[in-house]
C-alpha cells in the first residue's frame, strides 16, 4: 500500500456527498487565501498611494489575473494525472507523473517570464491605461513575470496534494503564502514606501516561500513525491515520463487556455471601462475583486471535483463518478448563492475596504455589485462545476469551448452590443458580464446527462 493512504481519508469509501463536502472545504479556504494576495495588494495601496495606485494595480490585476489563471488552468492536468493513478493504486504512476508536471511547471513560468518582461508596455497602452498609472501598472506586472517560477511551483505541488485526496496541505500552504504576503505588503508599502512596486515583490517572494513550503510537505507526506531527480535516469523511465507529461498537457493545457480567454475577455472589459474615466476604471476594477472573492467558493470546489472524479474513474466507479459531479454542483451553487447575498447585503462596505473614494466611484462599485454578483452567480457556480467534471472525465475540450462561449459570445460579444448599439454605456458592460454564464452551464449539464446515460447503464 502507497504511503499516501497514510495521510488522507480515501475519496472512494463513504458518502460521495459528504467526502466531498469535507474535501472541498480546505480547498475553498486556500482558494480565498490564495486571491487574498491580490486583494491585499490593492486595499494597501489604496489607502497608501490613492486612486492611480488603484487603477495601476487594478488594470495590472487583470493581466496578473491571467497568468495565475493560467499556472492554475495548466497544473489542473496534475490533479487528474496523478489522481487517476491514485485511484489505480500505482504509486510511481504518480511519480512519472508529478515529475512531468514539475517540467511543465518550469516551462510554463519561463513562457510567462519572458511574455510578461516584453509586453507589458505595450499591453497596457492597448489597454487605454490613464498616463498617471501606467508607469506603475508595467511595473508591477514586469515584477510579477520575474518571479513567475514561484507560482507555478506552488500550484504544481497543490496539485499534487489534492490529487492525493489531501486538500489539509494546499490550506496550510496558502495560509502561510497569505501571511507572508501581508506582512511584506506592510512593510514594503506602508513603511518602506515602495508603493505599487512593492505590492508585486511582496506577491512574488510570498508565492517564492510558499512554493518552497509545499514542495517540501508533498514530498514529506507522499512517498510517489520523493525521488523525482534519481527516478528518471533510464531511457526507459524517460519515456515514461514523457508519456505522462502528455497526459498532464492533454488536460492542462485546454484548461489553461481556457482560464486565460475567460480571463482575456475580462481584460476586454477593463479596457472597455477605461474609455469612460479613472472612476468608473477604478470602480470596476474593486468591483471586479469583490465579485471574485463571491466566485472562489466554487472554484475550490471544483479543484475537488476534478480529484474525486479522476480518482473514481481510475478506479472504475462510474456511479461514484455521476454521484461526486452532481452533489458538487449543487454544493456550488448553494454556497455560492449564500456568499452573493452577503455581498449585496454589505456591497458598501466592501468597496469601502479599499480606501477613502468618492461618492460617485462608491456609486458606481456598489452598482457593478448590483448587476454582476447576483442571480448569475447560480449559473457561474454551475458552470464551473460542470467544467470540472469534463475536465476530468475525459472531455478538456468541451470546458475549453465553453470558455470561449463566456469569453467570446457572451461577455464580449454582448458587452458591445449592449453597451454601444444599444445605448447602455458601462452599465451594458456590467449587464454582459452577468449573463456570460448562462449557456456554458446549460452546455455543461447536457454534457453531464449525456455521460451518465452512456457509463451508468453498463
Amino acid at each position: 500500500m502507497s504511503e499516501s493512504t497514510n495521510h488522507a481519508p480515501s475519496l472512494l469509501e463513504g458518502s460521495a456527498t459528504r467526502r466531498l463536502a469535507a474535501f472541498s472545504a480546505p480547498l475553498v479556504a486556500a482558494n480565498i487565501l490564495q486571491y487574498i494576495y491580490q486583494f491585499v495588494d490593492m486595499g494597501v495601496v489604496g489607502n497608501a498611494v490613492g486612486e492611480s495606485g488603484l487603477v495601476a494595480v487594478s488594470n495590472a490585476s487583470a493581466i496578473v489575473f491571467i497568468i495565475s489563471s493560467i499556472a492554475i488552468g495548466l497544473m489542473s492536468g496534475c490533479t487528474v494525472a496523478v489522481g487517476d493513478r491514485v485511484g489505480a493504486r500505482d504509486e510511481q504512476g504518480q511519480r512519472r507523473a508529478f515529475i512531468a508536471s514539475l517540467g511543465v511547471a518550469l516551462l510554463g513560468a519561463a513562457a510567462i517570464t519572458l511574455a510578461g518582461t516584453a509586453l507589458a508596455h505595450p499591453v497596457f497602452s492597448l489597454m487605454g491605461v490613464p498616463d498617471a498609472s501606467l508607469a506603475q501598472t508595467v511595473a508591477y506586472l514586469e515584477v510579477i513575470s520575474l518571479g513567475a517560477v514561484g507560482l507555478f511551483l506552488l500550484n504544481a505541488a497543490c496539485a499534487f496534494l489534492r490529487a492525493q485526496g489531501d486538500s489539509a496541505g494546499p490550506l496550510a500552504i496558502m495560509a502561510f503564502s497569505a501571511v507572508a504576503n501581508v506582512v511584506l505588503d506592510l512593510v514594503l508599502i506602508a513603511c518602506v514606501g515602495l508603493g505599487v512596486v512593492g505590492a508585486a515583490v511582496a506577491t512574488v517572494a510570498a508565492q517564492g516561500a510558499g512554493a518552497v513550503f509545499a514542495l517540501w510537505l508533498a514530498r514529506r507526506r507522499y512517498a510517489s513525491a520523493r525521488g523525482v531527480l534519481s527516478s528518471a535516469r533510464s531511457t526507459r523511465e524517460r519515456r515514461e515520463v514523457f508519456a505522462s507529461a502528455r497526459a498532464v498537457l492533454r488536460v492542462g493545457v485546454p484548461m489553461a487556455v481556457q482560464q486565460a480567454v475567460i480571463n482575456l475577455s475580462y481584460v476586454f472589459v477593463t479596457a472597455w471601462l477605461n474609455s469612460y474615466g479613472p472612476t468608473i476604471a477604478a470602480a470596476s476594477g474593486v468591483g471586479l475583486k469583490i465579485s471574485t472573492i463571491a466566485g472562489l467558493p466554487c472554484w475550490g470546489i471544483g479543484q475537488a471535483i476534478s480529484a474525486s472524479v479522476s480518482q473514481s474513474i481510475g478506479a472504475g466507479i462510474p456511479k461514484r463518478t455521476a454521484a461526486f459531479a452532481r452533489s458538487g454542483c449543487l454544493m456550488s451553487v448553494a454556497v455560492t448563492v449564500g456568499i452573493q447575498i452577503a455581498v449585496q447585503l454589505g456591497a458598501e462596505w466592501f468597496v469601502s475596504l479599499f480606501g477613502e473614494s468618492s461618492r460617485e466611484l462608491t456609486e458606481a462599485a456598489v452598482l457593478y455589485l448590483r448587476i454582476t454578483c447576483s442571480v448569475n452567480g447560480v449559473f457561474y457556480a454551475a458552470m464551473y462545476a460542470l467544467d470540472s467534471f469534463a475536465l476530468a472525465s475525459g472531455a478538456p475540450k468541451l470546458a475549453l469551448a465553453n470558455s470561449l462561449i463566456d469569453a467570446f459570445a457572451m461577455r464580449a460579444g454582448l458587452a458591445w452590443l449592449l453597451s454601444v448599439p444599444l445605448g447602455y454605456g458601462f452599465i451594458g458592460v456590467y449587464m454582459a458580464q452577468a449573463a456570460a454564464p448562462v449557456v456554458p452551464a446549460i452546455v455543461g449539464f447536457a454534457y453531464l446527462q449525456l455521460w451518465a446515460k452512456k457509463n451508468l447503464r453498463r
